[in-house]
C-alpha cells in the first residue's frame, strides 16, 4: 500500500523509494526548535529514522534515540525551513511541535492523507461558510468528485471522506473556497491502488457491456460527444445507433463497436 501526505505552505510529505520513505516539512522559523518522535522500525530493533536533512544538508545519521531535536537556532526568524527525514518503510516519525515553524496568519493545509479507506485532511485559519471540492485526475482532466461544507474554525479541523479509488495511480488535490472567494489548493497526493483493473465484455456490442465490477463510466462517440454515463455493473446500449464508440472506465479509455 502507497500513501502520500503533504502541507501548505507548512506541509508534510512521503513518498516511497526503494526501501525507505521520505518525509519533509517545510514552513518558516520563528525562533524554536523542532522535536521529532523516532519510533523503532518494523524489526524492533533499530530505529525509524535514517538520515536528517536542514534545508537540504545532512545534519544527522540513523539517530538512536526515540525522540531528537533539530536545532533551528542558526537561522533568523521568518527564514525558510525545510526538513526531510529519510526513514525505514514501514514506520513514520512524527513531528511533536509542528507549530513552532507554521505561520497562523491566513488559511493553510496541515496535512492531507489518501489511504484504502479513505482521503482526511486538517487545516487551520479558515473563515466561516467555506466549502472543501475532493478533485481527482480522471481522464487528462480535474474532476471534483465530492463537495463539503467548512467547520469554520480558526483553529485545527478535521476532515475525513471515502472515495472510490480506481485501479493504478489516484492523484487527489484538495480545493478550498473561502467566503470572500479566495481559493486555495493542497499539494496533489496520490494513492496507489493495486486491485484488478476492470474489465468489460463484449467489444462487438449487439444490446449491453458488462463490467466485471459496478463502476463510473462514460459512453463517447467518434466525434467526442458524450453518449451516457453513469455508475454500475451494466449499461444499456439497446437504442446506440451502430459504429465505433469509446468507453471511460477506471480512468481509461476503451473502444467497442456497436452492431
Amino acid at each position: 500500500m502507497k500513501y502520500s501526505i503533504f502541507l501548505i505552505p507548512f506541509f508534510i510529505s512521503l513518498y516511497t523509494i526503494a526501501q525507505s520513505t521520505e518525509y519533509t516539512m517545510t514552513g518558516e522559523y520563528q525562533g524554536k526548535n523542532v522535536y521529532v518522535q523516532n519510533p523503532l522500525s518494523k524489526d524492533k530493533i533499530n530505529f525509524c529514522a535514517s538520515e536528517v536533512y536542514l534545508n537540504e544538508r545532512l545534519i544527522n545519521t540513523s539517530p538512536k534515540t526515540s525522540a531528537f531535536e533539530i536545532d533551528l537556532s542558526h537561522l533568523e526568524v521568518g527564514d525558510p525551513v525545510l526538513i526531510k527525514i529519510v526513514h525505514k518503510d514501514g514506520c513514520i516519525p512524527k513531528i511533536i511541535n509542528p507549530q513552532v515553524i507554521r505561520s497562523k496568519s491566513k488559511f493553510q493545509f496541515l496535512m492531507v492523507n489518501a489511504d484504502a479507506l479513505s482521503v482526511n485532511w486538517s487545516t487551520i485559519g479558515e473563515l466561516p461558510y467555506g466549502k472543501f471540492y475532493l478533485e481527482q485526475y480522471k481522464n487528462k482532466s480535474w474532476v471534483n468528485i465530492s463537495t463539503i461544507s467548512g467547520k469554520g474554525s480558526f483553529e485545527s479541523n478535521q476532515y475525513d471522506l471515502k472515495p472510490e479509488h480506481h485501479t493504478g495511480e489516484n492523484k487527489y488535490r484538495l480545493k478550498y473556497v473561502q467566503n470572500d472567494s479566495k481559493i486555495f489548493f493542497s499539494q496533489v497526493f496520490n494513492y496507489f491502488n493495486d486491485v484488478d483493473p476492470i474489465s468489460f465484455f463484449p467489444t462487438l456490442v449487439v444490446d449491453k457491456i458488462t463490467l466485471s465490477r459496478a463502476s463510473d463510466y462514460a459512453v463517447v462517440d467518434a466525434y467526442g460527444n458524450q453518449i451516457t454515463k453513469g455508475k454500475g455493473k451494466e449499461i444499456e446500449l439497446n437504442n446506440l445507433k451502430a459504429g465505433l464508440y469509446f468507453l471511460y472506465i477506471d480512468n481509461r479509455e476503451e473502444r467497442f463497436v456497436k452492431k
